[in-house]
C-alpha cells in the first residue's frame, strides 16, 4: 500500500470545534495517522470536499442547519469515493435506520468516544480495501491491454471460442484461414472448420476440456481454409477469459523464431512501461528470495522505499500526464545512483524500492541520501512548467531476524517512509522496531544473541531457592534458575527468556551450563561436610538430547561426586508430548544414580498415569493449584488428593509459589512432602538458607 493508506484524511462537521480536537487527539493517541479538518455548515464543507482530498467524513446529525442528507448530496458532488459517518446526542433504532438510509455506514453516540474510534479503524480500513480493489482493477485492465497487443503482435495464430464460437482471432488466425476481417470469422463455430472426420473427435476432445479429464491439451487436425484446402496443423487447447467471460484459448504455434517475441514477453513481464524499471512484481519475487536468503544466514540485504513528498498537490498542479515525466526523471536519479547489481523497480503510483546486498549498512543509508538530495536538487520541464519536488526514504535491513513474509517488510518500510513525509519529508530514516512491532522471530533472536553473548562474556550467573521439607525431612534441597545480564546492565530472569531459549534452541545450552554450574556447587559444599541436593529444570530440547546423560556421567566424574545429588525436572507437557524420550532420560540418568522429579505436575486428566510410563522420585504440583490457595477449597482439595496419590506411588510432592504465612500454614494441612516459594527464601547466589528455621 502507498503512504498515503496509512493516512486518514478526516473532515468533522460539528459545532463545536472542542470535540473535532478530542476526536483527532484520540485518535492519533491509538497510534492512527489522521489529517483532520473542520466544518460548522455546508459552506465550510463544501469548500473543502471541492479543494481538499478526504477519506471519511463524521457528520453530527444535531446541527441545527445542516442536514445529514443534504452533507451526503456535497459528498456526491465532489464525485470522491467518501465515507460517512453520523454521530448524535441520542442513538436509538429509529436514528440509526434513517441516517443509514440517508447515506451513512454507521451511526455513534457522540459521548462514546471508544465506539467512533473502532467504527473509523473500520471505516478506514475499508477505504484501504476499496483502493487496493480499483488499484488491482487499473493493473487488470492495463495487462489486458498488455495481452490484447501481445496477441496482435504474436506470430502464432490465436483465437478465443465461447461455448464452440469465434470470439476473437489475431491477424495469423485470419491470415491461417483466408479471412481478412473478422466480421467474417466472429460466431464461426469451430467445428464447422475442422475435416468433417474429425469433427466428433474434436468434440469429445473439447467435452473433456470442460472436465480436465484431457491426457494433453494438443490435438492434430486437418483444418479447412475459406479456399477449401486442408491445413494439417497441431492445435494446442487452454482453458482462459475474455472480457471476464470464460472461455477456450486455441493457440497453433508458427515454425518461426520467437525468441525476439519471447524475450519482449519476458521484458513487458518484469518491468514498468512509463520508467523502464523492474515493476512490482518482479520486484516481491525477488524479495522473497532475499528474505530467504538472509534469514538462512547466506547473505543480508537492505531495502530502501523511496515516496514522491505530497503527490496529490503535484498532480493537481500539473496533471497525470504531466506527472508521468517527473515520476520517469525520479526514477532515473535513484537508478544512476543505485550501485550496478541492486535492483531498482517502480513499486507504486509514485513510490520506487531498490533491493541490495549488504556489504557495508552505512552504503545503504548513504545511497538514500544520495537520491534524496538529487531528487531536491532536479527540476523538471512539464509543459511550460517548471517542476520540484522532494522525497522520502525509509531503509530496512534484512538478516537472520527478520520476518519471512515480504508484505510485513514493505508494511514496515512503508509505515517508517510514511512517518517521513509526516515529519516534513524530504529525508531518511532506517527503520528499527519498536516494542510490539517486531516479529516473534526477531524478538527471539534479540533474546538468543544477548543469551549467547552473556555466555561468552560471563554475564551469567546461577541462582538458587530452597526447597523445604514439611514433615521432617533432612538434608538440603535446592531448585536452580539462570540470571542472564545484557551489555547494558539489565538483569533478564528466567520469566524473560525462557519461552524464547526454547524457540531458538539456545535453552540447551543454558541447561547444560546450568548443570556444570550444579555439579560445582554441589563439589564446593562437600568438601564443606554438606551434601546439597540441586533441582535443575531442563528445557523440551534437553530431553530429546540423547547424549545428555552420558555427559552428565562424565562431568560428574571428573568432579569426583555422588549423581545422586542431581535431581532432573521435566515439565509435565514436554514429558507427555515427548514421552518416548523423557523415559530414555530418565532411564539414563537414574542408571548414573541421579534422580528425576516432573514438574508443573497434576493438570492432565490423570497425570499419575504418567509417572507409570516416566519413573520419577518428586513431582511439583503445577502453580495453577497456588493460586488464591488460602480461601480456595477446590485448589486446596486437588494438591490434598494429588498428594496422596502420590504418597501410594512413593512419589515425593513440592509445592511451590510459597508467598505468605497464610499459604504455608494451608500447606501443612495437605500432606505435601516440601515448599518453596519467595515467603521461605527467594531465588540467592548463595546456597545460605537455614533449613533448621521450619
Amino acid at each position: 500500500m502507498e503512504n498515503e493508506e496509512k493516512l486518514i484524511r478526516l473532515l468533522i462537521v460539528d459545532e463545536g470545534f472542542h470535540k473535532a480536537e478530542q476526536i483527532t487527539s484520540s485518535l492519533r493517541a491509538t497510534g492512527m495517522h489522521v489529517r483532520a479538518e473542520f466544518a460548522e455548515d455546508s459552506e465550510d464543507m463544501c469548500d473543502i470536499l471541492e479543494n481538499k482530498t478526504i477519506d471519511l467524513v463524521l457528520f453530527s446529525i444535531d446541527l441545527p442547519d445542516f442536514t445529514l442528507s443534504q452533507g451526503q448530496h456535497l459528498i456526491r458532488e465532489c464525485g470522491r469515493h467518501v465515507a460517512l459517518v453520523a454521530m448524535a446526542k441520542k442513538v436509538n433504532t429509529e436514528i440509526v435506520v434513517n441516517a443509514i438510509n440517508e447515506g451513512a455506514q454507521d451511526v455513534v453516540a457522540s459521548d462514546s468516544l471508544e465506539h467512533l474510534i473502532q467504527v473509523i479503524k473500520r471505516e478506514a480500513y475499508n477505504i484501504n480495501i476499496w483502493r487496493r480493489a480499483m488499484r488491482l482493477e487499473m493493473d487488470f485492465q492495463e495487462s489486458e491491454k498488455r495481452c490484447q497487443n501481445l496477441l496482435s503482435n504474436s506470430k502464432d495464430a490465436v483465437a478465443y471460442v465461447h461455448e464452440g464460437m469465434h470470439i476473437f482471432a489475431n491477424q495469423v488466425y485470419m491470415e491461417l484461414f483466408g479471412n481478412t476481417d473478422f466480421d467474417e470469422l466472429e460466431g464461426t463455430p469451430i467445428i464447422d472448420m475442422v475435416d468433417a472426420s474429425q469433427q466428433n473427435q474434436l468434440k469429445a476432445f473439447l467435452r473433456d476440456l470442460s472436465k480436465n479429464e484431457n491426457e494433453t491439451n494438443e490435438l492434430e487436425l486437418q483444418l479447412i481454409h475459406s479456399s477449401g484446402e486442408r491445413i494439417s496443423a497441431i492445435l494446442e487447447f487452454s482453458r482462459a477469459s475474455y472480457d471476464g467471460e470464460p472461455c477456450t484459448q486455441i493457440l497453433i504455434r508458427s515454425r518461426a523464431d520467437t525468441t525476439e517475441l519471447e524475450e519482449q514477453i519476458n521484458y513487458l513481464h518484469q518491468h514498468d512501461l512509463i520508467t523502464g524499471l523492474y515493476n512490482r512484481q518482479h520486484f516481491m519475487e525477488e524479495l522473497k528470495n532475499s528474505i530467504t536468503q538472509a534469514i538462512n544466514g547466506v547473505q543480508q540485504s537492505f531495502l530502501v522505499y523511496i515516496a514522491i513528498d505530497n503527490f496529490q498537490s503535484i498532480r493537481d498542479m500539473v496533471g497525470i500526464s504531466g506527472c508521468d515525466t517527473l515520476i520517469s526523471d525520479i526514477a532515473m536519479i535513484i537508478k544512476d545512483n543505485a550501485a550496478e547489481d541492486d535492483l531498482v523497480s517502480r513499486f507504486g503510483a509514485y513510490s520506487y524500492t531498490c533491493l541490495g546486498k549488504v556489504t557495508e549498512k552505512k552504503l545503504a543509508e548513504d545511497y538514500a541520501t544520495r537520491v534524496i538530495e538529487a531528487v531536491e536538487q532536479h527540476i523538471s520541464e512539464i509543459g511550460n512548467q517548471s517542476i520540484s519536488a522532494t522525497c522520502s526514504a525509509s531503509i530496512v535491513f534484512l538478516d537472520e531476524n527478520s520476518p519471512d513474509n515480504s508484505n510485513d517488510i514493505i508494511a514496515r518500510a512503508e509505515r517508517s517512509c510514511g512517518e517521513v513525509e509526516a515529519a516534513g519529508g524530504n529525508s531518511t530514516r532506517t527503520y528499527i522496531p519498536k516494542a510490539g512491532e517486531m516479529t516473534q522471530e526477531e524478538e527471539d533472536g534479540i533474546i538468543a544473541d544477548l543469551i549467547k553473548d552473556a555466555l561468552n562474556h560471563n554475564r551469567i550467573r546461577g541462582m538458587y531457592q530452597p526447597i523445604v521439607g514439611v514433615k521432617a525431612q533432612s538434608g538440603e534441597r535446592y531448585v536452580s534458575s539462570v540470571e542472564i545480564t545484557s551489555g547494558e546492565g539489565h538483569v533478564l530472569y528466567p520469566k524473560d527468556y525462557q519461552a524464547a531459549a526454547e524457540r531458538t534452541g539456545t535453552a540447551k545450552m543454558l541447561d547444560r551450563w546450568k548443570i556444570l554450574h550444579a555439579i560445582k556447587k554441589v563439589a564446593e559444599t562437600s568438601q564443606q561436610g554438606r551434601k546439597i541436593e540441586i533441582f535443575l529444570p531442563l528445557s523440551a530440547d534437553s530431553i530429546k538430547d540423547p547424549g545428555l546423560a552420558i555427559w552428565v556421567s562424565e562431568n560428574l566424574a571428573k568432579a569426583k561426586i555422588n549423581g545422586e545429588q542431581l535431581i532432573f525436572m521435566v515439565d509435565e507437557a514436554s514429558a507427555v508430548n515427548q514421552l518416548k524420550a523423557a523415559k530414555t532420560l530418565a532411564k539414563g540418568l537414574q542408571q548414573i544414580h541421579c534422580k528425576f522429579a516432573i514438574d508443573e505436575f497434576g493438570t492432565g486428566l490423570n497425570p499419575f498415569q504418567l509417572i507409570k510410563h516416566v519413573d520419577a522420585d518428586y513431582v511439583r504440583i503445577n502453580h495453577v493449584y497456588m493460586d488464591g490457595l488460602a480461601h480456595n477449597n477446590e485448589n486446596q482439595d486437588s494438591i490434598r488428593e494429588l498428594a496422596y496419590q502420590a504418597m501410594d506411588m512413593e512419589v515425593n510432592t513440592i509445592t511451590p509459589g510459597v508467598t505468605d504465612a497464610a499459604v504455608l500454614s494451608v500447606l501443612w494441612t495437605l500432606n505435601v512432602d516440601f515448599v518453596q516459594g519467595d515467603f521461605l527464601q527467594s531465588p540467592q547466589k548463595e546456597l545460605n538458607y537455614d533449613f533448621s528455621s521450619m
